[in-house]
């Protein structure tokens, strides 16, 4: 039970991290169409 917990804490963890860098990527890719 208790594994089961922590690896849906990493799943959510990753998922965050894979969400935060496709925005910065994002973000990143439209300032550089801009100039």
């Amino acid at each position: 039970m208790y594994s089961f917990v922590l690896s849906r804490l990493w799943r959510k963890k990753i998922a965050i991290r894979l969400l935060l860098y496709i925005q910065d990527n994002v973000t990143l890719i439209v300032f550089l169409n801009k100039n």
